[in-house]
């Protein structure tokens, strides 16, 4: 037994207990670090099924509400619809982190041989466990264009607003047919002017009602011509953003001709009202395809000009614009009224033409 004893004080055996005890120790902390790191990413995870599945409950609960006449109801629910999928978006933000997070643990218990930490860890979820914000985007759509034809002008500018940042944060591509589809509900806000009665709404067919709500709709005659110009505008500013924006731009590419006469078309008019939304529009939809943008403008200018006052060629061996382009025998030939497909109630202004040909012009090669 002595003998034993004084073996345990052998140098060499407490160095090598003192190695194994820091060994042991830090084995320990390595473990205790890992786990630690892992009941965190798990916590993180229950929160943010929470929040999606609030945020998810929110929408579902105030998606009818869009179709309310009420304009106090439609705001609010329009509020909640977009602080809801600004949660989701983020909620799956995080999911895609979460996800990356949990494969740099598995292979560090993997390299660390940390075996008993993979129950810490939760199951592999399903894959589309964080899929909400397109499903929830789809059956919200139906709902928003519900809301643009009610025709409340408060509400359909903050309607407008709210597609403007929904197309953004879910990306253009998914909206791309629906526009296409559905696009014509939100057009029709333009293409008349305000100064004129919109009779062609009368023939659409109601929009939705709810059992609980009054079922008289209000007269569009009854719409002073500043909330016409107040909506036409929040229209505007809707495609320059939607244009500006490249992970949204997608959205209007099956309707790009269309806008592009109606803006054309409108910064032309003898509404100086709308002008600086108009041009707004342009510079956007210019920053997808410049040279529709500029054909269009130079169809109106030159048509409307006097032979006699359009500028020569630059060289004498170039043909004259008019042969270029040949003048339009009725407003119908109009190109911009042709991409259009209809008349716009707008009367072409000279002056209009000639301010908006030149600010046009002036900035074109920004777009080359």
């Amino acid at each position: 037994m002595p003998s034993l004893y004084l073996g345990y004080q052998h140098p060499f055996f407490i160095w090598h207990l003192i190695l194994l005890t820091i060994l042991i120790t830090q084995h320990c902390n390595r473990t205790y670090q890992w786990e630690a790191i892992s009941f965190k990413l798990n916590d993180s995870r229950r929160y943010r099924r929470t929040v999606g599945s609030i945020a998810g409950s929110c929408i579902t609960a105030a998606i009818p509400l869009l179709a309310s006449f009420k304009q106090e109801i439609c705001l609010a629910s329009l509020d909640i619809i977009e602080s809801g999928l600004l949660a989701i978006a983020k909620v799956e933000a995080a999911y895609k982190h979460e996800r990356e997070i949990k494969e740099a643990i598995e292979e560090a218990v993997e390299s660390l041989s940390l075996y008993q930490l993979k129950d810490t860890l939760d199951a592999t979820e399903e894959e589309t466990d964080e899929n909400r914000l397109l499903p929830a985007m789809n059956k919200i759509w139906p709902f928003l264009v519900t809301c643009i034809q009610n025709r409340n002008p408060v509400a359909v500018r903050r309607c407008l607003n709210v597609i403007n940042n929904v197309v953004q944060i879910c990306g253009g591509d998914f909206f791309t047919r629906r526009f296409h589809t559905d696009g014509t509900h939100f057009w029709k806000l333009l293409t008349t002017s305000p100064f004129r009665k919109m009779s062609n709404f009368k023939d659409e067919k109601a929009p939705l009602q709810l059992p609980y709500r009054n079922s008289s709709v209000n007269s569009e005659d009854s719409l002073a011509e500043t909330s016409y110009l107040k909506v036409q505008i929040a229209v505007l500013n809707m495609v320059a953003d939607l244009c500006n924006n490249k992970r949204s731009a997608t959205a209007l590419e099956l309707v790009l001709k269309k806008l592009c006469g109606l803006a054309v078309g409108i910064a032309c008019s003898n509404v100086t009202g709308l002008r600086d939304a108009s041009l707004n529009a342009l510079h956007g939809l210019a920053s997808i395809d410049p040279d529709l943008v500029w054909l269009l403008l130079a169809d109106i200018y030159y048509s409307v000009k006097k032979k006699d006052a359009l500028p020569p060629p630059p060289r004498p061996d170039l043909p004259e614009i008019s042969e270029i382009i040949p003048l339009p025998s009725s407003p119908k030939e109009y190109l911009y009224v042709q991409y259009g497909g209809q008349s716009y109630g707008f009367d072409i202004d000279l002056a209009s033409v000639e301010f908006v040909f030149t600010k046009i012009d002036s900035q074109y090669q920004m777009y080359s």
